[in-house]
Order: structure tokens, then sequence, then C-alpha cells
């Protein structure tokens, strides 16, 4: 009996130690994430030509003028802070798109997959929804569309590509990805082709890279660009632009 109960306590222990070791290392993990750099915190700031909203979920860029119907709704890549994507939004918002970066939680949008709900229910003055996502939010993003397909009209992956097969969807989408992208390659995307949606226009940036697409430094195992972070973002809006007059 006593060797019963001595087992028990040495089996309780054992879980015990586990589970302080799995929550200290997902502590560690998660706090170790790719912060927005001062370029992305300067386009946080209102200007005549949109307002910002920063709160605890969601990061709102709403234009000032030539407001469209159309919205975005943004899921940042993984550990990436959700500001890092203020030079994109800012820019499709001075184009007259309201652009909504949701936060995730710990910065994975696995955490909370369906979160653009939320912004939907709040937003009723905008008629219809594109989803974008970069890199890992990319995949999320596309799962969440995949499950809303009355409520989301189009996906724009940037450096990402559908995880679940896509390829019957309603929807349109726009995968755009840098030439040199290390993180999603060229072989990424071809061995994922038949899960994209049927009607999915392909872009690819000579010189671009996978974290130009936001403003938080040099990312892990990427490979640097030959064309400059502006240039790219800039190339980046004006393919989803195009994509969104005709979504």
């Amino acid at each position: 009996m006593k060797f019963l109960k001595s087992n028990k306590k040495l089996i309780l222990i054992i879980i015990l130690a586990v589970v302080l070791i799995v929550g200290a290392y997902f502590t560690y993990y998660v706090s170790d994430y790719y912060h927005a750099d001062s370029r992305a915190l300067a386009a946080l700031q209102s200007t005549d030509n949109y307002t910002v909203v920063d709160n605890s979920n969601f990061i709102t860029f709403t234009p000032t003028h030539n407001l469209s119907s159309t919205g975005v709704i943004f899921y940042p890549g993984a550990k990436v802070q959700a500001e890092s994507y203020s030079g994109i939004a800012s820019q499709l918002a001075t184009n007259g798109y309201t652009t909504i970066i949701v936060k995730m939680p710990f910065n994975l949008a696995i955490f909370d997959v369906n979160k653009a709900d939320q912004v939907i229910v709040q937003h009723k003055e905008i008629n219809t929804w594109v989803i974008m996502g970069h890199s890992l939010g990319g995949v999320f993003a596309s799962d969440y569309a995949l499950n809303h397909q009355d409520k989301i009209k189009g996906v724009i992956y940037l450096g990402a590509y559908p995880d679940q097969n896509a390829s019957k969807a309603s929807f349109k989408a726009l995968s755009i990805r840098g030439s040199l992208d290390n993180l999603t390659t060229s072989q990424d995307i071809t061995e994922n082709l038949n899960k994209f949606p049927a009607n999915t226009t392909f872009i690819t940036i000579p010189g671009g890279n996978h974290y130009n697409n936001g403003d938080y430094g040099v990312q892990a195992g990427d490979n640097n660009s030959t064309i400059s972070i502006e240039e790219q973002q800039d190339i980046t809006v004006g393919y989803i632009i195009e994509f969104l007059k005709n979504v």
C-alpha cells in the first residue's frame, strides 16, 4: 500500500514538473517576438488622410476621404507585433479602404482564428470584406475565409499559402511574395498550388523578401532584399488596391 502511495506521489511530482517546464518554455517562446520599428510607429499617428484608433484588440485605420464600402481585415504574422503592419495599413486607408489590424493573443493567430467576427460586427458600414494575412497569419486568414464564405469576398496572401484546401472556395484571392523570400519559398507556393482558390492571381516582386511586408527589422532565416522596404510595400499596396477594386 505504501508502495502504491509512493508511486502516485512520484507520478504527481513528475506531472507537475512537466507542466511547469512546458509553461516556462511557452512563456519564454511567446515573450520573444518581433517588435514594430520606428517607421511602423510613425504610421500609427492619425493624419489628414486617415484616423487611427489603437486599443487592446484592434488597430483601426479609417480613411477621411473617398471612403470605400470595402474593408480589409489584417492577420499579422506569427510572433510579430500587430503594429508592425501599420505601414501597409496606413497606405490602404489613404486610398480609401478601412483597414483593421487584429491583435492576436501572444501574437499568434492560432489562438483566435475567428477574431475577424468581432471586426465585422463592429463595422456595419462595410459591405464587402477582404481578409489579408502575412506568413502564418495568412494561413489562418485563409482558414477563416474558408469557414465564412458568406462574409469574406477576397483573401490576400502575403508570403503565405493555404493550409486547408480552398480550391473550391467562392472568394477571389491574391498571392504576393518576394522573389527572395526564404520563409515562404517558390517551392512552398508550388507544393500548395492546388489549395489556393481557383480564382487566384499570383504576383512575385523581384528583389523582395519576407520581412519587408512589415516594419519589424530583420527576420531570422530570411534573405536580405535587393529593393528597399518602402519600394516593396509600395508595389505590394499597388497590387492590393487593384485587387480591392475588383473584388
